[in-house]
């Protein structure tokens, strides 16, 4: 009984990991996921250079987990994917010891069930990307930050919050705005110790410092100052080539409240369901009316990264993942406060007895909460379920290999979110060079305005010495990004080229689904 709690906790993060590896592998992979699983690939070789060279830019503790997981795993998607998903474990578990030691281990329960089902948190899970990550060390920092805080004596704190962002940084480096909560945090919450604090603070910045210091070292090492622009880009969460996504809910200043809870066009779903989060903003209301230093804390932690995310011009749902952990907390502190304000409630009399209206409310109340997390967990399915398609890259990939010698290449026409090159990559055996799979254009047609010229691609096709075409179903005619251009026109102008077939050889892949199909096809340049 004394451990019921941290038992009830461990028996949901069975049941949230058993969703979360159920059916792991069918999903098709994400262009974001392709940095991590392709640069764990190549460190698994034991290819430095090509892996700096390529993917020296990105952040690197989550690709040096996946080598980890490739060799115990094997090299396959699945195994990227269990690095997220160990990470969103670990992140819950750290926000119920977290929530323990600031409120109490009820608020932290409610709180750890409330971040595992909200849908962004648990599509995150099951995918190679880096946010798991980033909400893991951004709460461990923060934890860390606040354990030496308010017990000004614990330096052990401090120095581990100094690693931890070290390391954070080392996994997104977005990170670094946690060091600016805990800046307003010193400043709000310490203010007759403000110098004396002030100064134990910048520890952390240079333990952080010297944490990535050897990174950024290496990247010059390799690349010298070639991919320092790139990392600018990466750290600006991107370039301005994406402003029509950035800034379609306006003003700007309630950007995120929209887009957290803002549906899909193709599903109604949320990152975060809209009655968690509009409790969530009751307790960020209820936390700026109580004002305890607990939760100024918590409060300050909010209103920095939301700040910080609303002012740089690409805006996105994945890149405020840090405040999932506050929403879920400020939603538990606020079913909790009404919970006791209706046990403390004194009705006035009614033909019916005060108990058993106070019963009837307090059951309503629950029923409704319960109904709030089910509602949620509904959407996560629903998340999921929009991503569960299958394209059938790795059999397409072992046809080429085994129908291309090695001064032959193949070309894939037109990329998008669910097909690029690196995909093909990913499953080319280690005798064959990365080269050999190219696309084009080389930006994403469903993000980039394509520019597709014919006489060009004839001409890099003749120059590369292509041998195959790789085609897709990508929507008889569905326009791509900004242009009237669409699939369809592309697969006309090869034709009409006359060189671009051959009857003997027309290879194809996957089902067709409606007006969508999941299918490759290969078709022959006769030169």
């Amino acid at each position: 009984m004394r451990h019921k709690y941290r038992l009830a906790l461990l028996v949901f993060l069975c049941v949230f990991v058993g969703a979360a590896v159920y059916n792991l592998g069918y999903m098709s992979v994400q262009w974001d996921e392709m940095p991590h699983l392709y640069g764990g690939l190549l460190l698994n070789r034991g290819q430095i250079w090509e892996y700096m060279t390529t993917y020296g830019y990105y952040p690197p503790i989550f690709d040096l987990v996946t080598t980890g997981f490739f060799s115990v795993f094997g090299v396959n998607e699945i195994s990227g994917r269990l690095v997220a998903l160990v990470f969103s474990v670990l992140a819950v578990w750290i926000l119920f010891e977290f929530t323990k030691r600031v409120y109490s281990v009820k608020t932290a329960l409610i709180a750890s069930v409330l971040l595992g089902t909200m849908p962004g948190f648990f599509w995150l899970s099951r995918v190679a990307m880096i946010e798991t990550m980033l909400i893991f060390f951004f709460t461990l920092t923060m934890f860390a930050f606040y354990t030496w805080l308010f017990k000004s004596n614990n330096c052990r704190a401090l120095v581990f919050a100094g690693l931890s962002l070290g390391i954070g940084v080392l996994a997104k480096y977005q990170i670094v705005v946690a060091a600016l909560a805990m800046f307003f945090c010193i400043l709000f919450l310490t203010r007759k110790r403000f110098k004396i604090n002030l100064g134990k603070f910048l520890l952390i910045g240079v333990i952080a410092v010297l944490v990535v210091a050897p990174w950024f070292l290496a990247i010059y090492h390799y690349n010298g100052m070639t991919k320092f622009e790139t990392l600018q880009y990466v750290m600006s969460e991107g370039g301005q080539d994406r402003p029509a996504y950035s800034n379609r809910f306006q003003p700007l200043p309630v950007f995120y409240l929209v887009e957290m809870a803002w549906p899909f066009n193709d599903i109604a779903v949320h990152p975060i369901s809209l009655p968690i989060l509009i409790l969530g903003l009751c307790g960020l209301g209820l936390f700026a009316y109580r004002r305890s230093k607990q939760d100024i804390f918590f409060l300050t932690w909010f209103l920095v990264v939301y700040a910080f995310f609303t002012l740089i011009p690409n805006r996105q749902w994945r890149y405020v993942t840090p405040l999932f952990p506050i929403l879920a907390i400020a939603t538990a502190c606020f079913i909790l406060f009404l919970y006791r304000e209706i046990q403390k409630w004194n009705p006035s009399q009614t033909g019916i007895k005060k108990t058993r209206l106070k019963k009837f409310v307090a059951t309503a109340f629950i029923a409704l909460f319960i109904g709030a997390v089910a509602y949620s967990g509904y959407n996560a399915y629903e998340m999921t379920v929009r991503d569960q398609i299958h394209i059938p890259v790795k059999e397409a990939t072992a046809y080429m290999v085994g129908n291309m010698t090695q001064d032959q290449s193949a070309v894939l026409v037109c990329s998008f979110n669910l097909l690029n090159q690196d995909m093909f990559r990913f499953y080319l055996p280690p005798n064959m060079s990365s080269e050999q799979i190219w696309q084009y254009p080389a930006l994403a047609v469903d993000a980039f305005t394509p520019d597709f010229d014919i006489t060009e691609f004839m001409d890099l096709c003749v120059e590369r010495n292509v041998k195959y075409v790789i085609l897709y179903d990508f929507g008889v005619h569905t326009k791509f990004f900004n242009t009237t251009l669409d699939y369809t026109q592309v697969r006309q102008m090869l034709y009409e080229t006359g060189r671009f077939n051959d009857a003997q050889e027309r290879p194809f892949w996957g089902e067709y689904h409606g007006w969508y199909g999941y299918r490759i096809f290969l078709i022959r340049f006769t030169g």
